[in-house]
């Protein structure tokens, strides 16, 4: 997974600057359905053990500088989800909602039914449960009203997916292809080509290989972006997209989870969001991986969860930061 390091200290002085939108709702992509070849006939089989990815260490404690006071009570029968990391200097994570095993809780929701200070596991693209830090109560950020978690604790690293320490979630191993893989970028090449843009080029490429069902088929997804740069302007042939690659029969399903798609001539201030994949993990243990889409624009941040079911892709959590 590339990491994009985007100069913004000054954008998120914790929460002061930070609004972000809740949605959920399930997703209407058109998916397209191209013949299976040889290249994707390999999906089939699950993805074989990457000594790089999988090389992980068995549940190391991240130590404070502070010492956490005591916790008799946390929540059971569901657990908040954080996002975020070292990202703009700052020790905090966004609360992008709850979860249960039979719902998916907005921000406000998971506040009213916890609010206290709890330990957090952390897990990675590769690895579950890195750390473990002290999360402190949630604070609402009264300019766009999105919730924030302080921890006691330095990170430096970014894109943690955080769970209630005790609330059992599940991995599988990740396999990340080349980003110069032709078959791929040609796959998103013809995708972009169907959705009329006139000659995509491929600027940035993500390529992870899951088995997200657990049935010993894979699944490939793929997040492209082509911008300038600036996190400022788009023109015509700029795009931001994740794909996901589906084997059904003999044909290769294509389901966009995210597409942004520039279509105007003339360069224009649209402060664009840039899409990659943070991570695969079953939060509500139904045995399905959730894909947790990372979103990075000018002066924010923020994650996007999908879920997946058969060929249904439903986004069920999102918490974008803004700034006033």
């Amino acid at each position: 997974m590339k990491v994009k390091n985007y100069l913004l200290i000054f954008a998120l002085s914790f929460s002061l600057f930070a609004c972000g939108t809740n949605l959920s709702g399930v997703q209407t992509p058109v998916p397209t359905l191209t013949p299976l070849t040889g290249v994707e006939t390999a999906l089939a089989t699950s993805t074989p053990f990457v000594e790089e990815l999988a090389s992980f260490t068995p549940y190391p404690t991240f130590t404070s500088p502070t010492i956490a006071p005591e916790v008799t009570d946390k929540p059971t029968d569901f657990s908040p989800i954080l996002y975020g990391g070292n990202l703009y200097g700052s020790e905090f994570f966004l609360l992008v909602g709850g979860v249960s095993r039979d719902a998916w809780l907005t921000p406000e929701e998971s506040v009213v039914r916890f609010s206290g200070e709890v330990t957090y596991s952390l897990n990675t693209m590769t690895q579950q449960s890195k750390y473990f830090v002290w999360g402190k109560t949630p604070k609402l950020s009264p300019s766009c009203k999105i919730y924030t978690i302080g921890i006691d604790a330095g990170l430096d690293e970014a894109g943690f997916v955080g769970v209630v320490d005790g609330w059992d979630v599940v991995k599988r191993d990740v396999a990340a292809l080349s980003d110069d893989e032709e078959y791929y970028q040609q796959a998103v090449t013809d995708w972009l080509i169907g959705e009329g843009v006139t000659a995509p080029q491929i600027g940035s490429l993500q390529i992870l290989r899951v088995d997200i069902e657990g049935d010993g088929t894979d699944e490939v997804f793929l997040a492209a972006s082509h911008l300038d740069g600036s996190q400022h302007t788009t023109k015509v042939g700029d795009y931001s997209i994740v794909l996901m690659r589906k084997v059904v029969g003999n044909f290769v399903l294509t389901v966009p989870l995210l597409e942004d798609i520039y279509t105007s001539q003339q360069e224009e201030i649209t402060f664009p969001q840039t899409y990659s994949i943070a991570n695969f993990i079953d939060l509500n243990r139904d045995g399905v991986l959730e894909v947790v889409v990372d979103v990075q624009k000018w002066e924010g941040f923020g994650a996007v969860v999908y879920q997946i079911n058969d060929q249904e892709v439903t986004q069920v959590l999102k918490t974008i930061t803004c700034s006033l």
